[in-house]
């Protein structure tokens, strides 16, 4: 079969339920990190030009966690485990290891300060919004507490894309 000038040959795929296990275990990382990457830039937009839109903002994070942050996490974690189970691997590979510490980190932080510190911010712009056009110095220290440890959020799910597709 030619299109113009390039002849294409078909490609025998073979799939196998580890190869669909790595295909969901990257989609669900896409699908869950990928947006994170963006909440910093989104909050700090509306707390600059339009504070107004912040409480906006913040419940669009609250729902991309809910939709797509949570159940990616669970799907990464089970795909992960599932390729470990089907593979010749072992578990104390370093960059297995790296992935579950990460994944474990993940799920603390989600649950433990992003979920909550989230939902204080949304309440404090709502009740800063509610008297003025600005948003305290309460606020703006739990939106900087939120982008520090963003950053080190997302430094963990760099690190390990880096150990799970280098394989140090």
């Amino acid at each position: 079969m030619t299109a113009g000038r390039y002849m294409f040959l078909p490609m025998p795929a073979t799939i196998t339920g580890y190869s669909l296990g790595l295909f969901f275990h990257v989609l669900a990382v896409v699908l869950a990190f990928g947006p994170t990457f963006g909440y910093g830039f989104f909050v700090a937009a509306a707390e600059s030009s339009s504070p107004r839109s912040v409480p906006t903002v913040l419940r669009g994070v609250q729902t991309v966690d809910r939709y797509l942050v949570q159940p990616g996490l669970i799907v990464v974690l089970l795909a992960g485990i599932y390729m470990l189970a089907k593979a010749d691997i072992s578990a104390g590979e370093s960059w297995v290891s790296v992935g579950f510490l990460a994944i474990i980190v993940l799920f603390g932080l989600s649950h433990g300060f992003f979920r909550p510190q989230t939902t204080k911010a949304l309440e404090l712009a709502e009740r800063d919004l509610k008297a003025s056009d600005t948003l305290s110095d309460e606020y703006s220290a739990i939106s900087t507490r939120l982008e520090n440890v963003g950053k080190l959020a997302g430094l963990v799910v760099v690190v390990a894309i880096f150990f799970m597709t280098v394989k140090p």
